[in-house]
């Protein structure tokens, strides 16, 4: 995959205070951080100091974990790509890796983040890069935030933390490793020319990143009868157990289309349309098969997600949306861009958000749980 990163937009000019900092950081290798709240220019001072360092002759890795305002990939993902001298020269950055997250928010899933951030760092080692540049979602203030920078930087281990702030806002974050000597911290002001966006205009941005993506998307079906289907709430097998099927119907007089059980869940997919459990069913199913949820499903649920189509490592080949599926068959139809290849496929990742083909982003919905 190759992304224009707009390098040399006009305007884009660095500072002068952070061309001291670039300099300290062409004179070692390793990874920088780069924390911010939102609209801090975070995303600028990355690709300033790619270019910088690229110019340079040093092979810089990119890892873009904003997952709403991506730049390495569509919006739900994080990426990691790399420029050198000669990629510079065609104003462009190869992606080497995309994991999908699956929201556009990381406060809506932290520990899943984290662990898919850890396994895209890891995979960043094998490419022998001089730098690696991690750009930070803009999610820094109150407890969560402090959790998830926190956590990011323990996880990621920088040996630079370059901290855009306009007063003290990151200092809850920074103090926690200002005392480590092998971390090195530099507090600078925020990239001046950055216009503010507002919620509305960030949500339009995505939708423009998600029409571009799926403009040339064809209809594909998917036989899923042997693949593993996961995500926040799955880790599923479709294949189901006519047992617990049978179970339901004879105890509960209850129609299931297929049911899972799955770690102290259990996962049931009911015939539309959507109607609810009493919440003294919901007891009586919990208490039968010793479990502490129950999570009930409808096939139009999942009509629109956003899904991933993953390879053995876990890493996305590219998106899809689901436009419907039909369980007694093992059938997936999706919305896929004619340029995804399922070659590898080993497993589809179902997300937190829904979308249209035209990019326009849906209500979703939580599943019912009892």
């Amino acid at each position: 995959m190759i992304v224009n990163l707009n390098l040399d937009q006009e305007g884009l000019v660095m500072p002068g205070d952070w061309i001291s900092i670039a300099q300290k950081i062409f004179s070692q290798s390793g990874t920088v951080m780069v924390l911010g709240k939102t609209d801090s220019g975070k995303t600028s001072f990355i690709k300033l100091l790619a270019q910088y360092l690229a110019r340079r002759n040093r092979k810089v890795g990119i890892m873009d974990l904003d997952i709403g305002q991506s730049t390495l990939g569509p919006p739900a993902t994080i990426g990691m790509g790399i420029l050198d001298k000669e990629s510079l020269k065609k104003r462009i950055i190869s992606v080497r890796y995309m994991v999908f997250i699956g929201s556009t928010s990381p406060g809506k899933c932290v520990d899943r983040f984290l662990a898919k951030v850890y396994q895209l760092y890891c995979l960043c080692q094998r490419e022998k890069v001089d730098t690696l540049l991690v750009d930070t979602t803009g999610l820094v203030l109150g407890s969560l935030g402090v959790y998830l920078k926190c956590n990011l930087i323990e996880k990621i281990d920088p040996a630079i933390i370059v901290a855009l702030q306009f007063d003290q806002e990151l200092e809850p974050i920074l103090q926690v490793f200002g005392l480590q000597p092998s971390r090195q911290i530099f507090r600078i002001k925020p990239f001046p020319n950055i216009s503010e966006k507002n919620w509305w205009e960030r949500k339009k941005r995505r939708e423009k990143q998600f029409k571009i993506y799926f403009k040339d998307s064809l209809t594909r079906d998917i036989d899923f009868t042997n693949l593993p289907i996961t995500g926040i709430y799955f880790d599923y097998n479709f294949l189901s157990d006519t047992k617990i099927i049978n179970q339901l119907k004879e105890r509960y007089h209850l129609e299931v289309i297929s049911a899972d059980l799955v770690g102290s869940r259990i996962i049931l997919i009911l015939p539309g349309p959507p109607t609810m459990l009493s919440q003294d069913l919901g007891s009586h199913i919990k208490n039968y098969y010793k479990v502490k949820k129950v999570i009930l499903l409808f096939p139009d649920w999942f009509s629109y997600l956003l899904v991933s189509f993953n390879n053995v490592e876990g890493l996305s080949n590219g998106l899809g949306i689901i436009k419907e599926i039909d369980f007694k068959q093992k059938k997936m139809t999706v919305y896929l861009p004619a340029s995804v290849s399922l070659g590898n496929l080993a497993q589809i990742e179902i997300g937190q958000l829904k979308v249209k083909p035209d990019g326009s982003e849906l209500p979703y919905i939580e599943p019912a749980e009892y």
